[in-house]
């Protein structure tokens, strides 16, 4: 079967690999979508995972059943402190080891997945929609679904995007560079949209600053702009350091959180709004098929698209 392998930094190969087995309590599933993540592009920019296949935002149907499926990619060890405690997402393991890191995942064509990580997809979600479900859950489990009062979301990447869809009440204000993100953001409920840097930014006081771009001096930000008492929620991954000044933090009393994956809960709830608001399928601005893939990728580094890039083998 056709898949896509990392093979080092910056560099994918299509492949044809020997299709997958089902193993004991396994389901085999045919992917119908796969988000590109921008996890993924960290893996492509750095080599990490080399002589994997990527992707773990998956729909598909499962062989045999045709029933509609997105896959939860952990997997957690069961044994470890944190599985134990009910926390298997923040399991090292799960985090580490999961489909479209050590083990194989979505940009091929059919994928073994163990059966306790499927998940119905609701009727009326098409299955290129329900490949949002991941990152959705991912989004749903940082904010803890609080809506009220302002909100800030700093980046409106595909992650900023799907906040924005997530918070459904209150007042909701991004900020991204890109004018075609800003613009979608709008269309999916923001209030109100700025490039960086605006001087209204700091008139807007928000209680919730969602951190979604991932850069480190957007963590400092989200410190300066949140109002006195606000939640700071990091849902960006920084994969640097950020030279932050506590005093701020200290003084304005903020609560500051890291949020990593998701629950089965979050699943759960993602999947019950993409059936409440199917416009949040108008993340996804672009398909590319599996050949596409490495082009793909190297234009998201590049020049990154206005929305999410699903491929569709």
């Amino acid at each position: 079967m056709k898949a896509v392998r990392l093979d080092g930094a910056r560099t994918l190969s299509v492949v044809d690999i020997p299709p997958p087995a089902a193993g004991p309590d396994e389901v085999l599933v045919r992917v119908a979508a796969c988000g590109i993540c921008g996890s993924d592009l960290s893996c492509y920019k750095t080599g990490m995972f080399a002589g994997s296949v990527l992707g773990h935002e998956i729909s598909g149907t499962v062989e045999g059943s045709g029933a509609r499926v997105v896959i939860d990619p952990k997997t957690p060890c069961g044994a470890c402190a944190q599985c134990a405690s009910g926390a298997s997402h923040r399991c090292v393991s799960a985090l580490t080891q999961g489909i479209g890191q050590a083990r194989q995942g979505g940009f091929a064509e059919l994928i073994a997945v163990p059966s306790s990580a499927v998940h119905a997809v609701p009727e009326g979600v098409d299955l290129v929609t329900a490949s949002l479900a991941e990152p959705l859950a991912v989004v749903l489990h940082g904010i803890g679904r609080a809506t009220a009062g302002r909100c800030l979301v700093l980046g409106l990447g595909p992650i900023g995007l799907l906040a924005v869809a997530a918070v459904r009440a209150g007042t909701i204000v991004g900020v991204d560079p890109v004018p075609e993100r800003r613009a979608l953001a709008t269309a999916l409920g923001a209030s109100d949209v700025f490039e960086p840097g605006a001087a209204a930014l700091h008139d807007l006081a928000p209680d919730l600053v969602l951190e979604c771009s991932g850069h480190p001096s957007a963590v400092v930000d989200a410190g300066n702009l949140a109002a006195p008492g606000a939640r700071v929620v990091l849902l960006g991954l920084p994969m640097g350091e950020a030279a932050v000044w506590p005093m701020v933090w200290v003084t304005k009393e903020l609560t500051v959180a890291g949020s990593i994956a998701q629950t089965a809960e979050d699943f759960a709830a993602a999947l019950e709004l993409l059936v409440r608001a199917p416009e949040t399928g108008r993340i996804i601005t672009r398909h590319v098929p599996l050949d596409g893939v490495p082009a793909a990728f190297e234009g998201l580094v590049t020049s990154p698209d206005a929305g999410k890039v699903a491929t569709r083998p």
